[in-house]
């Protein structure tokens, strides 16, 4: 029961936070008119939204860690978690800084972007090798399969880079990737307080709890955006946190949302590089419908209940 009063209290503490500081971090930026730049090539609906506020992801991040060391002393595991969150702000915040305070919508170059995901991945991977379970629990059964060093090693590191990527490529309207991100979240933390891993239980609700008070502001019409910082940094926790519960291949059912747009876009590239014709009329799959004349706010939360009913396939997973 205490655990769970501690659970309850973390989401709380970070919410609260969250509310308190996203006003003040957006009045300033509007002050000093700083915001998101948006890329030409987007939706021409989403013009309107120039300048908006963005960088969201540090008063997540900030508060989210703030939390965290007030209930959690740093054991090795959570160390992992410490430099995933503060590698892939930081480089989320190079981005971001291009973005806003230069005013450039395409910021780094993808492969300068993707090359400082690897070697942080690389990093994490090596840091933490000892602790993750070098094994795949088969869901929807009792099976186990064992995996060596390096198969483990690779698999390790596509599940962040897919992860983190993924995260990033379906923060495309207001408060889509923040309202699915709470459910995958509240999953992991569902799922390892279960497995009676309480530590890593308390980080997935204490980022889970960061993300509804982002949301809070994020909601369409959006007053504040995740940025880079927001969405690497996240993204990247969601795949740590699936490889260390051992149940990793859940999280194409518990982020189904993030799965089938990140898959939009291979098949939309891969379709044009090859046939020379377009699947959708533009990816990811969430800006298809926007231009099939959806409004935001619907397809958001049909989103939102797609990422529930595969958080719901997930849960059945775990039940033996």
């Amino acid at each position: 029961m205490n655990e769970i009063k501690s659970l309850i209290f973390s989401l709380l503490m970070v919410f609260a936070l969250g509310l308190f500081f996203f006003p003040f971090f957006i009045r300033w930026q509007e002050k000093t008119r700083i915001g998101q730049k948006i890329k030409r090539e987007g939706p021409n609906l989403h013009l309107h939204k120039e300048n908006t506020p963005s960088m969201g992801g540090i008063i997540m991040i900030l508060s989210g860690l703030l939390v965290l060391s007030f209930f959690q002393q740093f054991t090795p595991q959570i160390w992992i978690i410490l430099i995933t969150l503060l590698s892939f702000t930081g480089l989320g915040l190079l981005d971001d800084y291009f973005k806003s305070f230069r005013g450039e919508p395409w910021s780094l170059k993808a492969r300068h972007k993707f090359l400082l995901e690897l070697v942080f991945s690389v990093l994490i991977l090596i840091l933490g090798f000892p602790l993750f379970p070098h094994y795949l629990i088969v869901p929807y059964g009792s099976g186990i399969i064992e995996l060596g060093k390096i198969p483990f090693f690779l698999y390790g590191l596509f599940l962040i880079l897919a992860s983190t990527n993924a995260f990033n490529i379906t923060d495309g309207l207001d408060g889509l990737a923040a309202g699915c991100g709470i459910l995958t979240f509240s999953f992991w933390a569902g799922l390892f307080f279960l497995e009676g891993n309480f530590p890593l239980a308390q980080v997935a609700i204490i980022f889970s709890g960061a993300l509804l008070s982002f949301l809070w502001f994020n909601f369409w019409p959006a007053r504040i955006f995740m940025g880079d910082c927001g969405s690497l940094s996240l993204g990247a926790l969601m795949g740590i946190l699936a490889l260390f519960s051992g149940y990793s291949w859940l999280l194409a059912l518990a982020g189904f949302v993030y799965l089938l747009d990140t898959l939009s876009v291979i098949l939309q590239v891969f379709s044009f590089k090859v046939f020379g014709k377009r699947i959708f009329l533009m990816s990811p799959l969430h800006h298809h419908f926007e231009l099939r004349g959806e409004k935001e706010s619907k397809i958001t939360v049909r989103f939102w209940i797609i990422q529930g009913v595969g958080v719901v396939a997930a849960l059945l997973g775990i039940m033996r």
